[in-house]
């Protein structure tokens, strides 16, 4: 057996220390391509002028200043907001309660565009909208059908007058002489005296 010569062991040393396992953690690729822009920057500004180069460094003191501006009006009008929204119950300043025949109407142009089941659903909006004008309840547009029955009490007309429009609104097959009826009735109890 003859031992290898030094340039053979150096030459299998090289091999062996070239393999992936000993070489040291790689930076990663957005990291080397950011310094790159960055010299490449560098290299540039520094065959500039120092006038270029003071107006350069204001513009950008001038756009962080700008930025920094924008956060703090936005954190400001976020904070002045929070208080409102914190609940969920507060809705934005322009929202107002519909009235009942502002949902009438929407009922009419969506059934007259052919779209029953939102017909329905303005039609059970309105319905339940007169029934919180009628036992004196604050409106609350977020609350499910449902929900309503529990706040509203129940009454049968309201029940009967919800499974009327839900089977509209979420069955297979909506009519419009379905949607009809349902306003005509809803039109009658709005023509109705307060009780």
């Amino acid at each position: 057996m003859t031992l290898p010569s030094d340039a053979e062991i150096h030459a299998r040393l090289r091999a062996i220390l070239a393999t992936p396992e000993f070489q040291g953690p790689t930076e990663p690729a957005w990291w080397t391509a950011f310094k790159k822009a960055f010299t490449w920057i560098v290299d540039r500004l520094s065959g500039l002028g120092p006038i270029a180069r003071w107006a350069i460094l204001l513009g950008a003191v001038a756009a962080l200043a700008g930025l920094i501006y924008h956060l703090i009006t936005t954190f400001a009008r976020l904070l002045q907001e929070a208080p409102r929204m914190r609940q969920g119950t507060a809705e934005p300043a322009i929202a107002r309660e519909p009235t009942c025949e502002e949902l009438l109407a929407d009922a009419r142009r969506f059934r007259a565009d052919g779209q029953l089941r939102e017909a329905a659903r303005a039609l059970q909006q309105a319905r339940l909208l007169l029934e919180c004008r009628r036992r004196a309840v604050a409106w609350r547009g977020t609350l499910a059908d449902w929900e309503w029955m529990a706040v509203l009490g129940r009454p049968a007309g309201l029940i009967e007058f919800t499974r009327a429009t839900q089977t509209i609104a979420f069955g297979a097959h909506p009519s419009a002489p379905a949607v009809e009826a349902c306003e005509r009735r809803l039109v009658a109890e709005l023509a109705e005296p307060a009780r």
